[in-house]
């Protein structure tokens, strides 16, 4: 098969095309100007059709695109909420519209996110059925390129929301969790499960939809770990250093009520509902299909 992946030297595009390289022949796109992992690379900027027209074009026998690239939720330079738009859905809105006019794509694959459910302090447990409340501009750019895709792309496809990703050579999303400034921390005694995502479980997942195009529809799925997790789980994965600091789950909640009546911080309120109550985003539809078999001890 041919394979077009966007974001391709990112946490999740580099893992996939590492992965489905020797079966399918990967062309990727990114930013950069030169990357030598997959068989093809375009320097292309995605918030530009006509840039991504002529990728198009000389590449119409494409069997599946995997749309990884986006502008992540992090702490850094430009999270206004127009950079969210234009990146994370304009240029869903681009490739859509260009695989309908060029493509005939066997699935398309959109990457999403959790996150699109929106943090409730009521809620504990998602699943795909369920609807969807967005808050921050990431969450939001991302719901609105899934409803984009699901209204006008013609064909099949297959939307991903991922639960926080890991993978061996990636621990971000776990440190953000356990650590402040290099200083491990638990809030109360760690037993406030969450979902997690390993990385291998999205290539379970997506190797799956290659294989069964054929019989798949358009379909929704959460991708976490089957084991959840809690926070204790998640501090001796790091392993290599000494819990220093234990926050009083009384102090959380009393920061959270400031910011709710005063303060408003957007940050402040998703991670308060993180630290303090349960998150499970349920993989039991996808699980249903085939085996997510990884977790939090499979790393190496």
């Amino acid at each position: 098969m041919k394979i077009l992946i966007t974001g391709v030297y990112g946490v999740v595009g580099s893992f996939l095309c590492e992965s489905l390289k020797n079966e399918h022949e990967i062309i990727g796109i990114g930013r950069r100007d030169i990357y030598e992992n997959c068989h093809k690379y375009y320097k292309c900027d995605i918030t530009d059709k006509e840039e991504l027209n002529k990728v198009f074009e000389e590449n119409k026998n494409i069997d599946f695109i995997i749309h990884c690239a986006a502008l992540a939720h992090n702490k850094g330079n430009d999270l206004s909420k127009d950079r969210f738009m234009k990146v994370n859905y304009e240029a869903t809105k681009y490739i859509t519209d260009l695989s309908n006019e060029i493509l005939n794509l066997k699935n398309f694959i959109f990457i999403s996110t959790i996150s699109v459910y929106g943090e409730r302090m009521d809620k504990e447990i998602y699943v795909e059925t369920d609807q969807c409340f967005p808050k921050s501009p990431y969450a939001v750019a991302k719901k609105k390129s899934e409803e984009y895709i699901q209204k006008n792309y013609k064909g099949n496809f297959t939307v991903f929301r991922l639960a926080p990703v890991y993978s061996k050579d990636f621990m971000l999303n776990i440190q953000r969790r356990t650590e402040v400034k290099g200083i491990q921390y638990r809030v109360g005694k760690g037993d406030t499960k969450l979902s997690i995502c390993n990385i291998k479980n999205i290539f379970l997942a997506t190797e799956y939809v290659i294989k069964n195009y054929k019989k798949e529809n358009s379909e929704i799925y959460n991708i976490s770990d089957k084991k959840v997790c809690n926070f204790n789980d998640l501090i001796n994965c790091i392993g290599n250093k000494k819990l220093k600091i234990i926050v009083p789950e009384i102090l959380i909640k009393i920061i959270s009520n400031i910011n709710e009546r005063s303060i408003k911080k957007q940050f402040i309120y998703e991670n308060t509902i993180k630290l303090i109550t349960d998150n499970i985003y349920s993989s039991e539809k996808l699980n249903n299909k085939i085996d997510i078999s990884y977790s939090i001890g499979d790393i190496d």
